[in-house]
């Protein structure tokens, strides 16, 4: 892969899997039995539809464990197909990887900035239909 991209850098940094569970604080709890915790939640108030669990006795929370958990009576997130597991990727150039994809012949969403994810993201599909959410890496993101 090396020479493909315009950027002297990797192209994703980080990949962090969203799963659609049941009860965002019934998985966050079993979750803590694992060393997790929850570092970001939405809403801020329980009960959360979504969380972002991390390993504080990590060295680096970026490259540590991370998981999200997004209840799955939440709509509209994604069109991920209703996969069970949904991949985030982290990109330090979101917009420059968008049309190095594009210019490849990949077929990837516009860009959209919801509350959650102000930077940016885009929905990429793999050959499986697993859904691919490429978003712009930041301080707040791995």
């Amino acid at each position: 892969m090396a020479g493909d991209t315009a950027t002297s850098f990797a192209p994703v940094n980080s990949i962090v899997a969203m799963m659609r569970v049941a009860d965002v604080m019934k998985s966050a709890a079993f979750y803590r039995h694992l060393g997790f915790e929850i570092g970001n939640a939405v809403p801020r108030e329980q009960p959360h539809h979504w969380a972002w669990l991390y390993q504080p006795k990590a060295q680096n929370w970026k490259t540590g464990a991370n998981v999200m958990l997004v209840s799955s009576d939440v709509r509209g997130t994604t069109a991920s197909k209703d996969k069970t597991v949904l991949f985030y990727l982290y990109a330090r150039d979101m917009r420059g990887l968008r049309e190095e994809l594009l210019a490849k012949g990949l077929t990837a969403s516009e860009i959209t900035y919801p509350p959650y994810l102000p930077e940016g993201e885009f929905r990429l599909e793999d050959p499986d239909g697993y859904t691919l959410m490429i978003a712009q890496s930041g301080q707040e993101t791995p």
